[in-house]
């Protein structure tokens, strides 16, 4: 009866957790962009940063109450509008607490039997990093370098600390050699086609999360990704162009390019708890 108490109580510890962090994620993915454009354009005439200014609408600029921020039950309460003006709240940001509360919870009933708290809580932070970076690929076509290093410095640490099956020689050799091979990927690429076939940024996706992966794993990894990339690039087209019949596609500029960063962040995803989490 103890034991099922605690497994009951790890979940829904788990569940609640991860729809604040849910919620938080929806801050970055909605602010951290802003912050780089911002900089990138030298405008620095107004503080603002993940924690300033507090929560508001972005239409009517009104601050939201505190009982308008509790995940998924505000957005459920206020029917998904703003308090104030009424206008429309996106339901991406329900969906990112929904999504970050359910994984918590699943993740909680499936692993914490079998590995540590401090496991599970970097094993979620892996989970949580990786679903910022893709969703702030999807939307701005960037992969924030400031999150990549928090992955590939986490990464790094996790092995030292013996968090994760990946010895520190492992994760370091994995971080430099898939650098390396991507790096030249994307330089050859560019000399025989004259245009970009990848991002710095996923070069450096690749490398942050070959710190949590090890060497074993790179050519699966970037085999995996290219799949995952192919096929998320071919049913975006056919939707767009033969259902919608639309020419404009929100995940295909007009250079062909695609938001790679989902790619390699569900594929990494797969090979971490396929191979280095231990059930």
């Amino acid at each position: 009866m103890d034991g099922l108490f605690v497994n009951y109580f790890f979940l829904i510890f788990s569940l609640i957790a991860g729809l604040m962090v849910g919620s938080f994620l929806n801050v970055v993915i909605y602010r951290l962009p802003k912050m780089l454009f911002s900089q990138f354009e030298g405008n620095h005439t107004r503080s603002f940063n993940l924690c300033w200014p507090p929560s508001h609408c972005p239409v009517c600029e009104k601050l939201l109450l505190k009982r308008d921020n509790i995940p998924v039950f505000s957005w459920l309460v206020l029917k998904g509008k703003c308090r104030h003006c009424r206008t429309g709240v996106p339901s991406g940001y329900l969906i990112c607490e929904v999504t970050v509360g359910l994984w918590f919870s699943l993740m909680a009933w499936y692993m914490l039997p079998h590995i540590t708290v401090t496991e599970f809580i970097f094993s979620m932070g892996f989970f949580s990093v990786l679903y910022a970076l893709a969703m702030i690929d999807i939307k701005h076509m960037i992969l924030p370098d400031s999150l990549v290093y928090i992955l590939l410095w986490g990464g790094l640490l996790a092995s030292v600390m013996d968090i994760i099956p990946v010895s520190p020689l492992n994760s370091i050799l994995g971080v430099i050699v898939s650098w390396v091979v991507m790096l030249s990927v994307l330089e050859l690429y560019k000399k025989i086609r004259g245009q970009d076939g990848l991002g710095n940024g996923d070069v450096k996706l690749y490398s942050a999360v070959s710190a949590w992966l090890g060497l074993d794993l790179l050519p699966q990894l970037i085999l995996i990704s290219s799949v995952i990339g192919c096929v998320f690039y071919l049913v975006v087209r056919v939707y767009y162009s033969a259902i919608l019949r639309v020419s404009e596609n929100p995940f295909i500029t007009e250079n062909k390019a695609i938001p790679f960063g989902p790619a390699i962040a569900l594929a990494a995803l797969i090979f971490f708890h396929a191979n280095i989490v231990v059930f």
